[in-house]
């Protein structure tokens, strides 16, 4: 891996109920129809927060507070490494599908069933179970 990953930042975001929001890679993109946490590449000179802020308002239309890191991953796709990191976020609003993707809330055991891109799965598994409890 002589090349250094495209770092790419994704939100946890939750609902009252404590489903969490995925988004589905729309046909004609890599790994088109698996799920993903919302969010997209960190562009040169913008911090990781700030990046997960500007995604998440041009795929969903919310303003979020980017809260902690639950966790990172390197993973190489056959065209492209990324380093995938992974914040809890809070939103205000509520997520609309700007961009034509699916989106849907899903329970904790939902996902476990769902086909999501393998970085995305490489994060899950390191998240659970302790980062998902809900929190007060």
């Amino acid at each position: 891996m002589s090349e250094k990953p495209v770092l790419v930042v994704a939100g946890l975001l939750r609902d009252s109920s404590g489903r969490i929001l995925l988004s589905r890679r729309p046909a004609g993109k890599a790994r088109a129809g698996l799920w993903e946490f919302p969010g997209g590449k960190v562009h040169p000179g913008e911090r990781p927060e700030e990046a997960l802020r500007r995604e998440l308002r041009e795929e969903l239309g919310i303003e979020v507070e980017v809260e902690e890191e639950l966790g990172r991953v390197i993973y190489a796709y056959p065209e492209i490494t990324v380093e995938l990191i992974l914040f809890e976020v809070k939103g205000e609003g509520v997520p609309r599908p700007l961009e034509g993707q699916e989106m849907a809330w899903f329970s904790q055991e939902e996902i476990e069933d769902l086909p999501l891109c393998p970085a995305d799965q490489n994060l899950w598994r390191h998240l659970k179970p302790d980062p998902l409890s809900a929190k007060s």
